[in-house]
């Protein structure tokens, strides 16, 4: 079963666990990444948009936005949420936009999803005009690979370096994250074009380790 296959088939489960705000993890991360987002500007890209949680979220804010996600149902589920919204089926690295057609684009936790960054990287920088900028919350690397221990307050971090695919239960099916390491989204991205305007690493409940990290990039 291909991935964006088993986001159909867990659409439901995903869905249900989004909406719930998935034990409040959603919802502080949610603070860090408001706090970097610019002002409305033209035309703003949710990449990865889901089941459209993010893009209702930026509709609400005043953004002109356009969600895209490579499974349809996700794409359908969005459209049913926010009928007076845009949602298309695309994949990442195949934004039906042309060139320099957006000021914004968003890549909220959908990065660990995508096996090849660097063609996602080099399609959101086509897609963006100079001078627009990216905004892509994403998993912390330590937190995909670490364990800590809230008694002892010792973190375990195993396998940093190992850019290894992780399942990740899905209803009764798996997707995947693909491990990278911070230099390896920074490399890539710099690479594709753009230049990195800001960075929060997001603590989890008891502030003792990263959770997620957020990265602002500004298209050169």
């Amino acid at each position: 079963m291909s991935e964006t296959e088993a986001w159909n088939q867990g659409s439901h489960e995903w869905v249900e666990r989004i909406r719930s705000g998935m034990g409040g993890r959603v919802h502080a991360h949610d603070a860090s990444l408001y706090e970097l987002l610019p002002p409305p500007r033209g035309l703003t890209v949710d990449a990865g948009c889901g089941e459209g949680r993010v893009s209702r979220e930026l509709a609400q804010r005043g953004y002109d936005v356009v969600g895209f996600d490579a499974s349809e149902v996700l794409v359908g589920k969005a459209r049913e949420a926010h009928p007076e919204g845009r949602y298309e089926v695309a994949s990442i690295d195949a934004l039906p936009l042309g060139d320099g057609a957006a000021q914004l684009a968003v890549c909220v936790n959908v990065l660990p999803h995508v096996r090849e960054l660097e063609p996602a990287a080099r399609e959101l920088a086509r897609v963006l005009a100079p001078g627009g900028q990216l905004l892509v919350g994403t998993i912390h690397p330590v937190s995909q690979v670490g364990t800590y221990d809230e008694e002892t307050g010792e973190l375990r971090v195993r396998g940093y370096f190992d850019r290894d695919l992780h399942p990740v239960e899905l209803g009764e099916h798996h997707v995947h994250h693909q491990h990278r390491t911070i230099e390896d989204q920074l490399r890539t991205f710099l690479a594709a074009g753009f230049a990195l305007a800001d960075l929060r690493e997001v603590p989890g409940h008891d502030r003792a380790v990263p959770l997620y990290l957020d990265l602002l990039f500004a298209r050169t």
